[in-house]
């Protein structure tokens, strides 16, 4: 993939809980220093991690991992040689091999910095200090899934809620599964795409995800976090490093009981249909079959969801039946409406 147009990212997740959603950190620089110091681009605050332990830096196109073997505890995951693997000592420069010591075979004692520098793929994994556990990401514009950390199923078996009238209920006779959205969600989704009718805004959503005695799988999603400090434009939205620590930590706090079952943004004036980044971020980020992505033009006032079928994002150029949003009117006070109006046209504007 050198010399191309890569979306590059880095999704870390603490080893001691498998059930945690990554934190997902963009890489957009050509080093990312990644350690338990302050000043480190990506700060691990745990006593394994060491100060500026690893660093992801570009090196003629390509991402290597740079990891200081004099600060790594053990040499854990690292003492084995690999393909493309080169070193570099401080004091004598690059070489291919560590001698039999383990040593730069130009130093008599071993002191200071000692670094390995290997080249990344896509999928790639590692851990950092024993704490975590961190895949690469890369894609080109064309992308393919990329694996994230396995972690525990959070599938529960009950009842589908078809007779909870506090749920909007969606499943086209095509798709694979339904989805039930809570009146709290679509009254903030909403809410937050007609506030910003200029640039893209979004958030994640929390909830459920089960199965019927029939084994049929269901997702119900309760409530919306909205993305803050996110990079918001007309045409584009990056989750930023700190909107992923905001989003978790609001997670953990107040819905602990509750996994990340999609996402939303919004395409004001653009139609509903999911972009090469958006791609990119849902089939990186939310690559559980169970998890999905909706889009809101609140110029248009429609909405359409995109899912997982057959291991592929079915038809991300438009959604199957896309509705129209609920209205704002009645909301105030107890009055909840609790439909909204499937479309039988396209998604984009005739």
């Amino acid at each position: 993939m050198e010399g191309t147009d890569l979306y590059r990212a880095l999704s870390i997740t603490p080893i001691a809980n498998a059930r945690d959603v990554p934190m997902v950190y963009e890489l957009t620089g050509d080093v990312t220093t990644i350690g338990s110091a302050e000043d480190d681009t990506i700060w691990l605050a745990d006593a394994r991690v060491a100060r500026h332990h690893l660093a992801i830096q570009r090196i003629a196109g390509r991402d290597h991992l740079l990891v200081d073997l004099s600060a790594h505890r053990h040499r854990r995951g690292w003492s084995e040689h690999r393909p493309g693997d080169t070193y570099r000592c401080p004091r004598h420069g690059a070489f291919e091999r560590l001698d039999q010591r383990g040593w730069c075979p130009q130093c008599r004692t071993r002191r200071g910095s000692l670094w390995l520098i290997r080249p990344l793929v896509p999928g790639e994994a590692f851990e950092i200090g024993g704490a975590f556990r961190a895949t690469y990401l890369a894609s080109e514009r064309a992308p393919r899934r990329l694996a994230l950390p396995a972690r525990a199923s959070p599938i529960l078996t009950r009842a589908q809620p078809t007779d909870d009238s506090n749920l909007w209920r969606w499943q086209p006779a095509e798709m694979p599964f339904p989805i039930f959205l809570h009146q709290r969600v679509n009254r903030a989704i909403t809410q937050h795409a007609r506030q910003n009718m200029r640039r893209e805004v979004g958030g994640v959503l929390l909830g459920e995800v089960c199965r019927d005695n029939a084994g049929q799988m269901f997702v119900v999603a309760t409530h919306a976090l909205q993305a803050e400090f996110a990079e918001e434009a007309q045409g584009h939205l990056t989750f930023t490093r700190r909107t992923w620590l905001e989003m978790h930590s609001t997670r953990e706090a107040q819905h602990p009981d509750k996994v990340i079952v999609g996402w939303y943004h919004t395409h004001p004036g653009w139609t509903i249909f999911l972009s090469e980044w958006d791609l990119f971020i849902h089939r990186s980020f939310f690559k559980d079959p169970w998890q999905f992505a909706l889009v809101i033009d609140p110029s248009l006032d429609r909405a359409g969801f995109f899912v997982w079928k057959d291991d592929q994002v079915a038809d991300p150029r438009a959604p199957v039946e896309p509705f129209r949003l609920a209205e704002l009117d009645g909301w105030a006070g107890s009055v909840n409406p609790r439909v909204r109006v499937r479309l039988t046209g396209p998604a984009h504007p005739r």
